[in-house]
């Protein structure tokens, strides 16, 4: 007897021959390179290859390939982990765990994370004019917010202290007159990785 690796059937050593030359194979390994390489349906499969959604649905299960829905699921959590910001990329850089929801947010070890962009503002008129860094809260709910900084580093804020609308602050100190003031504590949050937990593994 010999063991077909494509369709998963048992045949003798003379079935097995004419199995190889088959249709059936043949239609057999072109749903097996769709279902390992691509995320696609159940019912596009049926498409191109010409049979029914039914039938390559049960030849997919036979193949040992997961069911539909799951294969659904699959394919958009993989979709999310192209399309996540660079936040979500350096926490998983650095060992964290990751489970992106859409384009900039998602849970990092367990703790429904945001990232948002910061941008520069300017305060003040003439003479006293500074310009600071301007964050915005977002307005969904969140444990945990990442500002992006013009300068690529990320502040880093739990939900408890970003109970403002609209703030600006200095990320850097200074010896001008009234930028210490506005320089806030949130210069000790920039990259403050500390907050999202121990990572699961060490890089």
């Amino acid at each position: 007897m010999r063991f077909c690796q494509t369709c998963r059937f048992e045949l003798s050593k003379r079935g097995f021959k004419r199995h190889t030359l088959s249709v059936v194979h043949r239609k057999g390994k072109l749903i097996r390179a769709m279902l390992e390489r691509d995320c696609i349906t159940h019912a596009e499969i049926a498409r191109r290859i010409g049979l029914t959604r039914e039938r390559v649905r049960q030849l997919a299960l036979l193949m040992g390939f997961a069911d539909g829905r799951s294969r659904h699921a699959i394919c958009r959590m993989e979709r999310r982990k192209k399309e996540m910001t660079e936040f979500f990329l350096q926490a998983q850089k650095r060992g964290f765990a990751v489970e992106p929801l859409g384009t900039g947010s998602g849970y990092i070890n367990g703790k429904l994370c945001l990232q948002r962009n910061a941008c520069w503002h300017d305060v003040g008129s003439n003479e006293h004019k500074y310009t600071f860094l301007s964050i915005r809260r977002p307005t969904v709910r969140f444990d945990i917010c990442a500002w992006k900084l013009p300068d690529g580093r990320f502040l880093i804020l739990p939900k408890k202290l970003s109970s403002f609308t609209q703030t600006t602050f200095n990320p850097e100190e200074s010896a001008r007159l009234g930028t210490n003031s506005s320089s806030h504590y949130y210069r000790d949050y920039i990259e403050r990785w500390s907050l999202l937990g121990r990572p699961r593994r060490s890089n």
